[in-house]
């Protein structure tokens, strides 16, 4: 299908929808609907304003999805997450680090430190860097994903919307479950949990998740394998009812990665240093196959990653309608692993060690009114300080940097943050209409250091490249030469001067600082001409803080801050439920000004070429509309239809492409957003007799042409594809058990998330061939 032809339907679905607002066809439940969820119609309600809401009350675009639905759909993954909402994007990083855009709005950084866009939470507490999301999504009670700037209620970083795992909770009556399957490439997955009282007023939960699979991807040009999963996850819960006023709850969870990290797809070879021969330019090109990836096997690519988080929340009744809620959470990430870096045998760009740690701490303490009024309202305060180090050991023998004698560096950062910020929300009802108003102040404070240095092992040849660099560098300034380097000490080069002196064109190790603050703000009104009908209207706008990069810098230009980005949205849009709550429609239009978006980009060096910065873009835009429709004419069919159309162009922005070209790039596609994405699926259960029922169920994704570097050539296009999952399977008829055989990619697409350039090489990262299986499950109620 064009896009020509999928933008008119798309518009046209939207204009009908709207039509469909009237009164006449409006005076039906308000029943919320979730297409596909699961097996038994419920009203779906959501935390996405800090109290709990029919999905149909929000004025907000807000996908919603049951955790019945993510284990039928077998989501476990993060890129399975972005597969099931329309407007998301997923990609991997060579460091491992996921990065998410949501409507065009993303941020591509490998920084273990880097802050995203699409901010990520468990139970409303924050896992503020994307890797620490990895295994979050088991055992939960649904997940939310609002779109959209979140930063009155949700903080700063968080310009393209956020996500919210909501875990299962303790019941008040003992239930147990487990389920344990077997797929393609030998995988085992196996979960279980056992809920319940433990004395009056105390429940507890305890889950976990374990999933084994051997290696899926093979060399193509050599006799390796690699790829394969050993993933540990586990999480505990607490509910105390102490009083009818007070309300504790604790969450402890932690999760292992220590499988293998995926390998990249060799595309083409790269300029690298000037006048050097480069050694992959007559490289095999992957072919078209996802499995097929070569890498260097004597690095011993692998993952051992690890994280524990606990959260406490209270909850007081400080009158019978204002609640007092205190929101604590502490996260602590390790991470040892070792990794390909350009998608072929000779070690070009490899990494025998990536080492890092992430620490997180949080406080939120906020005071709200019931919600049960006509003024709604919430003020409080938060407070977080992250930091975030890393350490890289750098391997390219066979890059066209080794001819002069660089074999071998490593490179070492850290960073600490600190956030503070005021916030209020309230909401006021007039007869069918709620005015709502919101903001947040925010102070962010961040510090940064780094050093890149020689590898004791090729300490000398950096001795002697660097003084022989430096030199030049101050001779070119009017400067005498200066003091000579050993090799192993930090060796990037002052240009710029470090927070505002002078430069003094010497090797040094280098410290930043960048403290900024902001005003989050949203205003909006809500209508409901009918039972059944929400239209809605919001102005938004929201920041998310400015960055250090992580780079083995030959120059501290390569480490200079961007500053934070803000986006300012128009958004509106309606929520249909018709027919008794059996049709649920729901459509949005809306427009983001798009200010000094910040972007992994190139600069050009002198003498090491085209090198890696981070940079702002001054001005994008994003236009959209996005369109859902969910039917459930009974309790045995239902299905739905997600589609949205974006125009994310970059407005202003003069800077390097991919190959290091300089040039004027208004006009062309903001990194990461397809201009369509369509879902569409089914579930049907069929009684077979009193105490079976047969169900079955689909989904089919498409998504369009994207980019992943401004201006880059050809060879960075992500091109579009359609994934399609099934299952089937036969259950009890109190759902006691099921046995499941399922499906994903099972066309066998071939496709991928990312293009990527390193030193000599560009390579792109794949999404998984076909994969099937079989589970069976069963639950004591």
């Amino acid at each position: 299908m064009s896009n020509a032809l999928l933008r008119t339907l798309l518009c046209g679905l939207n204009m009908g929808l709207l039509f469909a607002a009237s009164p006449a066809l409006a005076q039906v439940g308000n029943a919320g609907l979730q297409a596909g969820a699961s097996d038994d119609a419920q009203e779906i309600v959501v935390t996405a304003q800090k109290r709990v809401q029919n999905i149909n009350d929000v004025g907000l675009t807000v996908s919603a999805i049951s955790g019945a639905a993510l284990q039928q759909r077998q989501v476990s993954t993060l890129a399975d997450v972005a597969a099931q909402v329309p407007g998301l994007s997923f990609t991997n990083s060579a460091s491992n680090t996921p990065v998410y855009t949501l409507r065009g709005v993303g941020f591509y950084e490998t920084t273990l430190g880097g802050y995203p866009d699409v901010s990520t939470y468990l139970d409303e507490a924050p896992l503020p860097f994307p890797v620490l999301s990895a295994l979050t999504a088991f055992d939960l009670e649904r997940l939310e994903v609002l779109k959209g700037p979140q930063g009155t209620l949700f903080g700063n970083n968080a310009t393209g919307g956020s996500i919210n795992y909501i875990a299962a909770k303790p019941t008040d009556h003992f239930t147990a479950g487990a389920s344990l399957g077997y797929g393609r490439f030998d995988q085992i997955v196996g979960e279980g949990y056992v809920s319940g009282p433990l004395a009056e007023g105390l429940t507890a939960r305890i889950s976990g998740r374990i999933e084994h699979a051997s290696a899926w991807q093979k060399g193509y040009s050599f006799n390796g394998k690699t790829g394969k999963t050993r993933q540990y996850a586990g999480r505990f819960l607490v509910d105390w009812h102490a009083s009818d006023r007070l309300r504790v709850q604790f969450n402890l969870n932690g999760w292992k990665d220590g499988g293998e990290p995926q390998a990249l797809q060799f595309i083409q070879a790269r300029q690298g240093f000037a006048g050097s021969v480069n050694q992959v330019e007559n490289y095999p090109v992957a072919p078209r196959n996802a499995r097929a990836a070569d890498f260097t096997a004597n690095i011993d690519p692998h993952l051992d990653n690890r994280l524990y988080q606990g959260i406490g929340r209270i909850d007081y009744d400080l009158a019978d309608d204002v609640t007092l809620t205190s929101l604590s959470s502490y996260v602590h990430y390790k991470q040892d692993m070792a990794y390909d870096g350009d998608g072929v045998t000779l070690s070009d760009f490899d990494f025998p060690a990536f080492q890092g740690k992430i620490t997180s701490f949080s406080q939120e303490v906020r005071i709200a009114n019931s919600g049960k009024t006509q003024f709604r309202w919430v003020v409080g305060a938060n407070y977080s300080q992250d930091k975030a180090s890393d350490y890289y050991d750098t391997l390219y023998l066979n890059s066209t940097l080794a001819p002069s004698g660089l074999f071998r560096s490593n490179f070492s950062s850290s960073q600490k943050m600190k956030n503070y910020a005021g916030f209020a929300n309230a909401e006021y009802d007039i007869g069918r209409l709620t005015a709502k108003a919101g903001l947040r102040y925010t102070q962010a404070n961040r510090r940064a250091t780094s050093c890149f240095s020689g590898d004791p092992s090729n300490a000398a040849a950096f001795a002697a490249t660097y003084n022989f660099i430096a030199d030049a560098v101050r001779a070119a300034n009017g400067l005498a030469p200066g003091p000579r380097v050993t090799g192993v000490e930090c060796l990037t080069i002052d240009t710029t001067g470090i927070n505002g002196a002078a430069p003094t064109y010497l090797s040094t190790r280098y410290f930043g600082k960048l403290n900024e603050n902001n005003l989050s703000w949203r205003v909006g009104i809500d209508w409901k001409p009918s039972r059944g009908t929400l239209l809605y209207a919001n102005v938004t706008k929201g920041y998310k803080a400015g960055s250090f990069p992580s780079a083995a810098a030959a120059t501290t230009a390569q480490l200079l801050p961007v500053k934070q980005e803000s986006v300012l949205s128009y958004e509106g849009g309606y929520k249909l439920s018709l027919m008794g709550g059996q049709l649920q429609l729901n459509g949005a239009a809306f427009y983001y000004d798009y200010r000094d978006k910040q972007l992994r980009s190139k600069l050009v060096d002198p003498f090491f070429g085209v090198l890696d910065a981070l940079v702002n873009v001054p001005k994008s835009s994003v236009k959209g509309i996005e369109g859902e429709i969910a039917v459930r004419p009974n309790q045995y069919f239902s299905a739905y239809v997600n589609a949205i159309y974006l125009d994310a162009k970059v407005k202003r922005f003069t800077g390097y492409n991919g190959e290091g070209v300089l040039g004027d790039f208004a006009g062309y596609q903001v990194p990461y957003a397809p201009k369509l994405q369509v879902s569409t699926g089914f579930d049907a259960n069929v009684p077979v007799s009193e105490t079976l029922s047969a169900f079955a169920g689909a989904d089919l994704a498409m998504r369009g042409d994207a980019i992943s570097v401004i201006g880059g050539s050809q060879a960075y296009k992500i091109d579009g594809y359609a994934t399609l999952d099934l299952r089937i399977g036969i259950k009890d008829a109190d759902d006691r058990w099921r046995f499941q055989l399922w499906g994903k990619n099972v066309t066998n697409s071939y496709y991928w998330t990312n293009v990527t350039s390193f030193y000599d090489t560009l390579a792109r990262y794949t999404g998984r061939p076909a994969t099937y299986g079989a589970t069976l499950s069963f639950a004591i109620r």
